[in-house]
């Protein structure tokens, strides 16, 4: 069996990233792929090409890893997501199959001189990073994702909003170019170690109601932050500067509703201790002007529009190409019928059914 055919299918990696996991993984896959020499089982069969479950065990412990760290997801989760690995493994093989037929071309010198870079960075670590079917797994990896790469590169390129458009998508979403309430604020903070016992709290909360009766008594914020306050902003006087909405605790951003511009607080208890605010100027939300949002709008517009390419011609890939999914891998165990202490994560395995999809039905 070609080994190439045995690999993992990734996601699109960015630069350095994708090396990463594949050097994470490629051990893994040339040791199973020694250890089962016979006829692997199918996860799906698109086009020519199959997909393996060795391929779609290692893209869910991979993606799994990224995903859920070490946690358990609820049943419900978990089966979206065997779903979702299989599905974008089944896109990742159309796209390599269609920049084929584009006969994009590689630039194998420069896929070379990657390959030297990790060779070197790695050194001779063990047999396993020795074997020729390691690096040769390696490249067809980093061949596949070149042409990916370009591939979307020639989706990307075709894509060029106009003016008119821009100006359209500016008007349909405010919601992106309007800058959120502001509060210009300084504060002074009483620094308490979460882990404090009950009457340290209290002792900072009564010191920070002395410091606010000294205000009422005359005395100036900004003095008194720089030598009470434990916050950074204490040497200019406990000016926090302009704060967007949302940047400050609920509990602190509500107290600052209801005072007028030049008051300050009552003592509030906040993760890092206790705290005196105080409001200089609250700025209403502003929807910035065209001309003042529109290279951002432009930017916007544009990624939106490419991802909108791309995925048309997944679509289009997958509505001419045979694609056979068996559907019995993406059920958990307990669907499946295996025992319940098995992972929900990996396929169950055993005789395959049929392939549940016939050729050229739509995959979603």
């Amino acid at each position: 069996m070609d080994t190439s055919r045995r690999l993992i299918a990734l996601r699109f990696f960015p630069g350095g990233a994708l090396l990463f996991a594949l050097l994470s993984i490629l051990t893994a896959v040339v040791h199973a792929q020694e250890a089962h020499q016979s006829q692997p089982e199918v996860l799906a069969r698109v086009g020519a090409q199959d997909i393996t479950l060795q391929q779609y065990a290692m893209a869910l412990r991979t993606e799994a890893r990224k995903r859920f760290y070490h946690a358990k997801p609820p049943e419900d989760v978990l089966t979206a997501f065997r779903r979702e690995v299989a599905e974008q493994l089944i896109d990742r093989v159309l796209a390599v199959q269609e920049a084929t037929r584009r006969g994009i071309k590689l630039d194998r010198k420069s896929i070379d001189g990657e390959i030297e870079k990790y060779r070197t960075r790695r050194g001779r670590a063990g047999n396993e990073h020795d074997s020729k079917t390691y690096w040769e797994a390696l490249r067809r990896e980093m061949e596949q994702e070149q042409l990916l790469s370009r591939l979307r590169a020639q989706v990307n390129a075709k894509v060029q909003p106009g003016n008119a458009a821009v100006k359209a998508f500016y008007e349909k979403h405010p919601e992106k170019f309007t800058q959120p309430e502001q509060y210009h604020v300084s504060v002074i903070l009483l620094r308490v170690a979460p882990s404090s016992a009950q009457p340290v709290w209290e002792a900072a909360t009564r010191e920070a109601e002395q410091i606010r009766a000294r205000m009422k008594a005359g005395a100036d914020f900004a003095e008194l932050a720089r030598v009470h306050s434990a916050d950074a902003s204490a040497q200019k006087g406990g000016d926090m500067g302009y704060l967007h909405k949302g940047m400050l605790a609920p509990e602190v951003e509500q107290a600052l509703d209801k005072l007028t511009a030049g008051t300050v607080t009552d003592a509030l208890t906040v993760l890092e201790g206790v705290a005196l605010f105080k409001l200089h100027e609250k700025k209403s939300p502003r929807l910035g002007s065209y001309n003042e949002v529109k290279a951002r709008a432009a930017e916007l517009l544009l990624k939106e529009q490419q991802a909108q390419a791309w995925t048309a011609l997944i679509a289009s890939l997958r509505e001419r190409t045979p694609i056979q999914l068996d559907e019995r891998y993406l059920q958990t165990p307990a669907a499946a019928g295996t025992e319940p202490k098995k992972s929900g994560l990996l396929p169950p395995r055993g005789p395959p059914l049929a392939l549940s999809r016939p050729a050229g039905a739509p995959s979603r």
